[in-house]
């Protein structure tokens, strides 16, 4: 027989084991659903931070090519620009991003660091840097120096100021060459006629900064002025190189200038002279007076037709000119000794002035002017 209190144990040990293994798989089902949510949801947070972070990257790296190109706003053509901002454009990291930035100004700095040196270098020579092939190989070596202490020791042992003061001594040198007499001297604001011993003695008392404002002119080259002046306006007659100082009638000075050749105006020459004499004698008693009179006139008419008469061999040169030579000195001589002055007698004078100077005298009156002569040959 069968027993039926067995199967019934095998049946509810059956729905034991089977209720069991349902639980078993919804259990792991769960865990897995689980497992995978958490999965999912770390890995959008995951998701979300890598975004965030290539963002934020991404980000640096706008900012960071903004500040390159600010850095470089004094040197947009330098190649090294291209360069800090392809190494931006490839950077991993913040940190990677900021050494790049750190580098870029430390370029900028030593750059302007040189570009200063430079600059200084030419403004100390100004108008003379390009004739000094010493200057340009300083600049150069800066331009090629790899740091600061480089550029320190270039400019500590250049010789810059004698260099500058060999080329304007050189300069000096080649003005003077014309041979002219005297020079016109601008230095330090101020103006003069120098001969040249003068400049050739002063050229090593002038500091470097008065040489540098240094400008010679020979004689020969200044502009020529004619201007006819009356005795009264100059006194004396100049005289072939004299210095003068050409003053307006209200004080202001106008302009120094060289007396190139001076001239007495004479139209005609006339002179008279009366004398008379009376004596008186008594004798026994009886007077008698007897008187004379005597006149000499002497008058010399067309003198300028006189000279032209001379130059045509119509009248004899050598007595023209022992009768006219040196007409101006002889009067200026008879004046000083009989201190007679005839005012009356007018000037022809040719004169050298700066060039700068030509507009103020042409515009000048001649009535206005007046003449101090400064020194003579």
């Amino acid at each position: 027989m069968v027993d039926t209190s067995k199967i019934k144990a095998l049946k509810e040990k059956s729905k034991k084991t089977t209720r069991s293994g349902s639980l078993k798989f919804v259990l792991i089902v769960l865990i897995i659903m689980t497992v995978g949510a958490l999965a999912f949801i770390t890995y959008n947070e995951l998701s979300k931070i890598t975004l965030q972070k290539n963002a934020e990257l991404e980000n640096q790296k706008k900012l960071a090519i903004q500040s390159i190109n600010q850095m470089f706003s004094k040197y947009p053509n330098d190649p090294q620009k291209l360069i800090y901002i392809n190494e931006i454009q490839n950077a991993k990291s913040i940190d990677e991003i900021n050494k790049i930035l750190e580098d870029a100004k430390r370029y900028i700095a030593f750059k302007d660091y040189k570009n200063e040196a430079i600059n200084q270098i030419k403004s100390i020579y100004g108008s003379y840097y390009s004739l000094s092939l010493y200057a340009q190989e300083l600049v150069h070596k800066i331009s090629m120096a790899q740091s600061p202490q480089e550029i320190e020791n270039i400019l500590k042992n250049a010789d810059i100021q004698n260099d500058i003061r060999n080329i304007i001594e050189k300069q000096i040198d080649y003005a003077l060459a014309s041979g002219d007499k005297y020079y016109y001297v601008e230095i330090n604001g101020k103006s003069m006629f120098m001969t040249r011993s003068d400049i050739l003695k002063y050229r090593n008392i002038w500091t470097l900064p008065e040489l540098k404002s240094l400008k010679i002119t020979p004689v020969s080259e200044l502009n020529k002025l004619a201007i006819e002046i009356s005795a009264k306006q100059c006194g004396k007659l100049p005289h072939k190189g004299d210095i003068i100082s050409i003053y307006n009638k209200n004080g202001s000075f106008v302009s120094y200038g060289i007396v190139e050749s001076s001239y007495v105006i004479v139209s005609s020459i006339s002179y008279s002279e009366s004398k008379s004499t009376s004596d008186n004698v008594n004798k026994l008693g009886e007077t008698y007076s007897s008187s004379s009179s005597s006149s000499v006139s002497y008058s010399l008419n067309n003198i300028p037709g006189i000279l032209h008469a001379t130059v045509i061999d119509k009248l004899d040169y050598s007595k023209i000119e022992k009768m006219f030579g040196d007409y101006g000195i002889k009067l200026n001589r008879i004046e000083d000794s009989t201190q007679i002055f005839d005012g009356n007698v007018n000037y022809f004078l040719i004169i050298s002035v700066p060039n700068d100077k030509v507009p103020d005298l042409v515009k000048l009156n001649s009535k206005d002017i007046i003449i101090a002569i400064k020194s003579s040959e």
